[in-house]
């Protein structure tokens, strides 16, 4: 018994408590231990470099000369060209596949004529370009090229309405009063098809340029929405004139734009840092500057859309009845949005006619697909110019122009 003690128990017990405790200072097994002890160490070394010269033209290996080469000819003697196979006898072929003789075949002198192959209709173009291919093939339009129009009349009443109005430190604001929202009140009637699909236009930035403001008014179709600047002098006769043209009129909201501060939008600009009560007060102001206006027109991509003020910006409009245009409805509230519309492009991003005719394209194809599409456009000759052309064209389309206060999404 005393020899299977100190011969097994012991010598194991002893060997278990030095592999715990070599386990325990290093943290490896003694199988890992056995493994570095048993396994040959690995030896690395680096790759020997090529043997030659280090010029790739005296490497021992080259590559082939190429088959033209001259030296190659002349030690391998001329090379036969390849030469088409031979078609096969008559008697090599066997007469189950011989070809039978065709009374209608043509004669070996007579052309073939072969299948008439139609090749679809060109895709309608779905973007535009940055720049006219060749150059503008026509002369560059201007505002008094384009024809006057004798169908502009008043069909609104009065403006503004005193109960509509309320006289603040920021000038006469709109508000709703007896059921009444400004809105409604100083829209344009709208009695065309609403079973078509309905096209609003708005054509921003006006008052800053006088023959500009001149040829909206009285060259654009009246069911054009005229949107005016709040840096205009003399807003208020503008829009007294383009209402007794039966234009309905919106005024601008200049709002910080994506590359601020390299482009300001002015010193009456939302902007993005503002808190809500800065916000509130900068909108007032605009509002303030005029009235008679059925909503603002919002400036695009800016981002005080993502900013906190941004919700009781709309919810201040839909409090005082007006309408807004623009971007940045998208996961707003329906509580807090007031009668809106979306704007599916700007119609003379890019200011050519070939590119404002794609972009056209593309706003009726939206609304065709959407019943209904908003389009800004900027106060250019060029971009009246395809404007009118393109409208001309709306009878045969099934389209139908309306203010955009008849396209806009009234408020739940």
């Amino acid at each position: 018994m005393r020899i299977l003690v100190n011969g097994v128990v012991v010598p194991f017990t002893l060997f278990a408590l030095a592999a715990a405790g070599w386990y325990i200072a290093t943290g490896e097994t003694p199988m890992e231990l056995l493994d570095s002890i048993t396994t040959a160490p690995r030896v690395e070394m680096p790759m020997p470099p090529r043997p030659g010269p280090e010029k790739p033209s005296a490497s021992l290996i080259r590559p082939p000369p190429p088959a033209n080469d001259p030296d190659i000819k002349m030690s391998m003697g001329p090379v036969a060209e390849p030469k088409p196979p031979a078609p096969p006898a008559a008697s090599e072929i066997p007469s189950s596949e011989a070809p039978k003789p065709d009374a209608a075949a043509p004669t070996s002198g007579a052309p073939t004529a072969g299948p008439t192959v139609t090749s679809p209709p060109p895709p309608p173009a779905m973007s535009e370009p940055l720049v006219p291919p060749g150059g503008e093939p026509l002369a560059p339009p201007s505002f008094a090229l384009l024809p006057p129009r004798d169908d502009l009349k008043a069909l609104m009443g009065t403006a503004p309405l005193p109960d509509l109005v309320r006289s603040t430190a920021n000038g006469p604001l709109p508000i709703i009063a007896g059921g009444k929202e400004p809105r409604v009140a100083y829209a344009r009637p709208f009695d065309g098809d609403k079973t078509q699909p309905r096209i609003g236009v708005v054509v921003v930035g006006l008052g800053l340029s006088k023959e500009a403001t001149e040829a909206a008014i009285t060259k654009l179709p009246p069911e054009v929405s005229l949107s005016f600047s709040p840096y205009t002098g003399n807003l208020d006769n503008w829009i007294k004139r383009a209402r007794a043209s039966g234009h309905e009129v919106l005024i601008d909201l200049p709002m910080e734009p994506p590359n601020f501060p390299m482009r300001d939008a002015g010193p009456l600009s939302l902007l993005s840092h503002q808190s809500p009560a800065d916000a509130i007060k900068a909108l007032e102001a605009i509002l303030g500057k005029t009235t008679s206006y059925v909503g603002v027109a919002g400036a695009l991509r800016s981002p005080v859309v993502a900013s906190e003020q941004w919700v009781p910006l709309l919810h201040a409009l839909r409090n005082r009845g007006l309408l807004f245009v623009g971007d940045g409805l998208v996961g707003v509230a329906e509580s807090d949005v007031p009668a809106s519309g979306s704007v599916t492009l700007i119609a003379d991003e890019t200011p050519f006619r070939a590119a404002i005719d794609a972009r056209l394209g593309r706003l009726l194809a939206a609304a065709q697909r959407d019943g209904s599409a908003i389009a800004y456009i900027s106060p250019r000759p060029v971009s009246f110019e395809r404007l009118l052309a393109w409208t001309a064209t709306f009878p045969q389309k099934g389209l139908v122009l309306a203010p955009v206060s008849a396209v806009v999404h009234s408020q739940p």
